[in-house]
């Protein structure tokens, strides 16, 4: 398993966006819920904003 960095954290009322970046994999997103589950979509990503973007719908689909 490779290390990543966190790259990017947004936060919106109750939930929180993170993106990691491994050298060798590329870009990740997580997200935090209201719950304090930490959840990911196990997808990798070329780009930070792509990840982003991809926490970001999890989010609105889930309100």
């Amino acid at each position: 398993m490779s290390e990543g960095s966190i790259v990017q954290v947004s936060a919106y009322p109750g939930w929180i966006v993170g993106v990691i970046h491994t050298t060798t994999i590329g870009y990740q997103c997580w997200v935090i819920n209201p719950d304090l589950d930490v959840l990911s979509d196990g997808e990798i990503y070329h780009s930070s904003s792509a990840a982003m973007a991809a926490g970001r719908t999890f989010i609105e689909r889930s309100r």
